[in-house]
């Protein structure tokens, strides 16, 4: 009986949404979360690495696991239909406040409990690892907003699409000269050439031809990783030779994934009935509706598994028995643990957004906000003075003042028509 009130529940609260759009968003956060409880190992030399770098026969699941394509191309249909339907200053501030709020709330925790200690050099080694993800949040947040301009563009594609990706490329030959520090450039490029990609979802759902085209695009990305200057791996991993294909991203991730968006277009109808069932459909939404919180909370609980895995000298072969059993474990609590506390989180965020500021600039807040998430995750929460994101001087401390600033701003007032839900952006 509970059950099916919580599956009645959810389904009045997403009735009129496009399932398909946000199981999406939802699933390619999921697949990330879990591959980054696997991801870690611990070699028995006191350190935890990327499992890949013992292993590296297993970098193709790279190739598996690389799926926030999808999410940006699906975030790109929710941002134009909000934007169509609010108007520009309204969809801004609804933007910014659903991607800073949580942010926020991760960003002062963190920072109020390392900050005193961060004289160590291992509370800022921690700090740094618990921020070195939030890159998502900050690019994902100027994309959103960029998408006020970039949705007028999409009368054009070819011509919009074609530039855009030669862009791309010439940033990846800058790479390989001494000016390599400029493909950090491609990290928006790359992502806002997804979401561009994402904004043509709604017109090629259903092709025929976008499946066996998908097809040939990652295929053309994976010859590109192995005849150019690029990693044969689709993240970065430490003694691969070769550009890496995601920090900063590079052609080779464009290229895949405008092929993975191709493919989901192709199978879109597919992934409609599928979700047609509410017993599918309920626990992708229940998922999706707290995903960014997902995404933040994930982070100090697989530092919290690889940390105890040193405490107690775990160090079984990669791959072995013993390290599947205890992987998988790691899963199976990360995943619901981080629902939990993003549960949790949700009040706080819920507070923290509906606070109210006389400024009111949410355009300006929104790319304020997004270049000091990136900072934030180039300088950790611990570093009292350092560097920053590109080599700046940076500060915890300042980071944290001037992403409130920027939830301030953006929040001058409340939305006039802009809804202010749940669900993942």
């Amino acid at each position: 009986m509970a059950e099916t009130g919580i599956r009645a529940k959810v389904v009045a609260a997403s009735a009129g949404r496009d399932r398909a759009l946000d199981a999406i968003k939802a699933l390619a956060l999921l697949v990330v979360i879990v591959g980054h409880s696997l991801a870690w190992h611990t070699p028995g030399d006191g350190t935890a690495v990327n499992v890949l770098e013992k292993a590296a026969w297993l970098i193709p699941l790279t190739w598996v696991f690389q799926v926030l394509p999808l999410f940006f191309a699906a975030g790109a249909v929710s941002n134009a239909a909000s934007l169509q339907r609010h108007g520009s200053h309204d969809y801004l501030t609804a933007r910014g406040r659903r991607l800073l709020a949580p942010v926020i709330v991760y960003a002062t925790l963190w920072t109020v409990l390392l900050v005193p200690f961060g004289s160590s050099e291992a509370v800022v080694g921690a700090g740094r690892f618990l921020a070195q993800l939030l890159w998502f949040a900050g690019v994902y947040l100027l994309v959103a907003a960029a998408a006020v301009v970039t949705s007028r563009w999409v009368s054009r594609p070819g011509l919009t699409l074609t530039l855009w990706l030669a862009l791309i490329v010439a940033v990846d030959a800058v790479r390989t000269t001494q000016f390599s520090a400029w493909g950090w450039i491609n990290m928006l490029l790359v992502w806002g050439w997804l979401h561009q990609v994402g904004y043509h979802l709604p017109h090629l759902r259903g092709r025929r031809w976008t499946v066996p085209a998908g097809i040939v695009l990652i295929a053309g990305a994976v010859l590109l990783a192995f005849i150019g200057p690029y990693s044969h791996s689709l993240i970065s991993v430490a003694g691969v030779p070769g550009l890496s294909n995601l920090a900063p991203p590079s052609t080779v991730l464009a290229v895949y994934g405008a092929g993975q968006i191709l493919i989901v277009a192709g199978l879109w109808n597919r992934l409609r009935a599928l979700l047609a069932d509410d017993r599918r459909w309920v626990p992708i939404a229940l998922m999706g509706a707290r995903g960014m919180g997902m995404y933040l909370w994930h982070i100090p609980l697989v530092g919290i598994a690889a940390g105890l895995a040193l405490i107690v000298g775990f160090s079984a072969p990669a791959l072995s028995p013993a390290w599947w059993v205890v992987h998988v474990a790691v899963v199976l609590v990360v995943v619901p643990g981080a629902w939990l506390i993003a549960g949790v989180a949700a009040h706080p965020e819920k507070a923290v957004g509906r606070i109210r500021f006389p400024i009111w600039i949410p355009g300006p807040a929104s790319v304020l906000g997004g270049l000091v998430i990136l900072n934030i995750a180039a300088t950790g929460f611990a570093t009292r003075w350092g560097s920053g994101a590109v080599g700046l001087p940076s500060s915890a401390v300042l980071n944290l003042a001037l992403l409130w600033g920027s939830l301030l701003m953006v929040s001058g007032r409340r939305s006039r028509s802009a809804p202010e839900g749940t669900h993942s952006p």
